[in-house]
């Protein structure tokens, strides 16, 4: 892999062109160990699948207060700074394309370049006009100099009505009728319109991929008051992120954070997806020793492999249903029986047994693939030779 210039080393928020996106050293190393998880918890327990060095019993979740204070919501404003810096690059072009995977922040970028633009947002179209193959909302939309779109995989369904509305669009879009434009989509939902749609000659940029030195400088410096308390792993019991004003912090200690370039390699370097794991995952031990010194405050981080886990037997039914969502970057129950090639008690019926099993959370009233599971899911799919998105 080509070196990083030093001055993007450590920052977590360069935007480049899809094409010069990278995944994290060992990101192929990852996806064996993930598949030979799956393969000995099937045979030996999953408990004893591969030994820890603290026990998750010694621990407990950290209390909400605790992680608003010291794993707050990714603020996305860097990002939408840097793909303003990008765009000067493309001021011919009539439509510029922000993507990235789930969970991975492309319509907040959007939504807060548009801001700062003082760029309108055009309207989505309703539930009703996709099924109906209605282009009402693409008039709607009219010409202006400068317009946005946060979310694109909200503006079609897969099917030949609900696919109408997104083509007169892009048609449009791309033609210059609609003025210049920035759309944020789903990396999946960029796969599948490439292939249905066409979007050649369409720039498309996205947030590179990071290393675990990065995520590193970018967990030590999240805190609120920038002092991150020292993070160990419950895999081997070493530290992973010391505290906010040592050295080792920003990501200059090889040997600290080689857990975290583990974790870097099974999100394939999105930072989205990571800090779902470094929120979800951050534990404290759940006794206190009672002396009159104040403890030192320590948290630990379980297992970045030990997450909700698609079975190898996972049937077409369930497949189909998660590769759905993906490239519709979530679906509500209702619309399921209209991407899909079975009937809605049958879709259903998936849907719940997904997200009893963890696979699938809801967010917003459509249900998504989880951050955790996402890892598992897409290297089903791709397994098994489904379309798959380019991050």
């Amino acid at each position: 892999m080509s070196k990083r210039s030093t001055k993007a080393a450590l920052s977590p928020w360069e935007v480049v062109a899809l094409e010069s996106f990278q995944t994290p050293e060992q990101t192929q190393i990852s996806q064996w160990r993930r598949s030979w998880r799956v393969v000995t918890a099937w045979m030996v327990g999953k408990e004893s699948s591969e030994r820890q060095a603290k026990q998750e019993s010694e621990l407990r979740a950290l209390p909400e207060v605790k992680l608003a204070h010291w794993a707050p919501a990714i603020d996305w404003l860097p990002t939408a700074n840097a793909l303003n810096n990008v765009m000067k690059e493309y001021r011919d072009a009539p439509v510029v394309l922000f993507i990235s995977p789930p969970h991975g922040g492309h319509a907040s970028v959007v939504s807060l370049w548009a801001q700062q633009q003082g760029v309108n947002c055009l309207p989505m179209p309703t539930f009703a006009e996709l099924t109906d193959g209605s282009l009402e909302w693409v008039e709607r939309c009219g010409h202006q100099r400068y317009w946005a779109i946060p979310s694109l995989e909200r503006h079609f369904l897969r099917h030949t009505q609900g696919l109408q509305g997104v083509r007169e669009l892009l048609e449009r879009a791309l033609s210059g009728r609609l003025g210049q434009g920035v759309i944020g989509c789903d990396s999946w939902t960029y796969a599948y319109l490439q292939h249905a749609v066409g979007l050649e000659g369409v720039p498309v940029l996205t947030l590179q991929g990071l290393e675990g030195k990065q995520l590193a400088h970018y967990f030590a410096d999240l805190a609120r008051d920038g002092k991150c308390p020292p993070v160990y792993s419950t895999r081997t019991g070493k530290l992973i992120l010391a505290n906010g004003s040592d050295e080792s912090a920003s990501g200059k200690n090889d040997d600290v954070h080689k857990e975290l370039q583990r974790l870097a390699a099974h999100c394939r370097g999105h930072l989205g997806i990571a800090w779902h794991y470094w929120r979800e995952r951050l534990r404290e031990p759940a006794e206190r020793c009672n002396t009159d010194e104040q403890p030192q405050e320590e948290l630990w981080l379980l297992d970045a492999l030990a997450e909700a886990e698609l079975p190898a037997d996972t049937g077409d039914v369930a497949t189909l249903l998660l590769h759905a969502l993906l490239i519709h970057g979530g679906l509500e129950d209702q619309a399921l029986g209209h991407v899909l090639p079975f009937s809605h008690h049958e879709a259903l019926s998936a849907r719940l047994a997904l997200a009893r099993q963890g696979i699938l959370d809801c967010h917003q009233g459509r249900w998504q693939v989880s951050p955790l599971s996402y890892a598992s899911v897409r290297q089903l799919l791709e397994s098994r030779h489904y379309l798959v998105d380019s991050l």
